[in-house]
């Protein structure tokens, strides 16, 4: 009887201590989890982010190494079908170039593989701060010059947040990187390509300019003719 006069519960107080302890050990690793959670969706938000750069370098890199240029043309023609016009604008230049890297989206379609590209940066139409590298198609070769393009084919974002867009053009002859290549003149690189191009993104990310470069090499560079079997 004396050994159990001496046992006694639990008192209300020492309850609540304990619930408090748990509480904040839950608090704790709820924190920790949270922390963990946003971390991990943050880095996917990125790796997404860094992947559609990639992508349209990738893109990019592909649509260049089918460059071409073609002897056909008729003789008394003095316009230019297919070219590659390189201009060097600071840090936000402009090419076109002829390509045979046109996808036809219908089998009856009135087109082939060729195709007149053109990529360069422009303002967000609705946000001003904000400027993007866009992509423009014409689904057929044209003789239009490279800056006539807008007057009929639309362009369309390719990569968002681009600040720079800066490209090199290798020239075997002079066994260097040039900021320009004009096919278009004669007082420049007339009738012929570089066998390498290179490619400089810089990418607003956040408060952060992240950049991406590429290298493309352009096999095709003796000038085709189309006529040939």
């Amino acid at each position: 009887m004396s050994r159990r006069r001496h046992q006694r519960g639990i008192t209300l107080i020492e309850v609540m201590i304990a619930l408090a302890v748990l509480s904040m050990i839950v608090v704790s690793v709820w924190s920790g989890f949270r922390g963990t959670m946003s971390g991990m969706q943050a880095t996917e938000e990125i790796q997404n982010r860094y992947a559609i750069v990639r992508n349209g370098l990738t893109r990019m890199q592909s649509e260049l190494m089918m460059t071409y240029l073609s002897h056909n043309r008729p003789l008394d023609d003095v316009r230019q079908y297919t070219l590659l016009d390189g201009v060097d604008n600071s840090s936000r230049d402009d090419l076109t170039f002829s390509t045979f890297a046109h996808l036809r989206m219908r089998k009856d379609a009135n087109e082939s593989d060729q195709c007149v590209l053109q990529y360069f940066i422009e303002k967000d139409p609705q946000d001003p701060q904000r400027t993007h590298l866009f992509r423009r198609e014409s689904r057929r070769r044209t003789e239009d010059k490279a800056d006539q393009l807008d007057e009929y084919f639309p362009a369309y974002v390719m990569i968002e947040d681009v600040e720079e867009f800066d490209v090199k053009y290798w020239d075997d002859r002079q066994r260097e990187w040039l900021d320009e290549w004009r096919t278009t003149r004669n007082d420049m690189q007339p009738d012929r390509l570089p066998t390498r191009i290179k490619m400089k993104l810089v990418v607003k990310d956040g408060s952060d300019r992240v950049t991406f470069t590429a290298q493309a090499a352009l096999p095709m560079q003796e000038k085709i003719d189309l006529g040939k079997d």
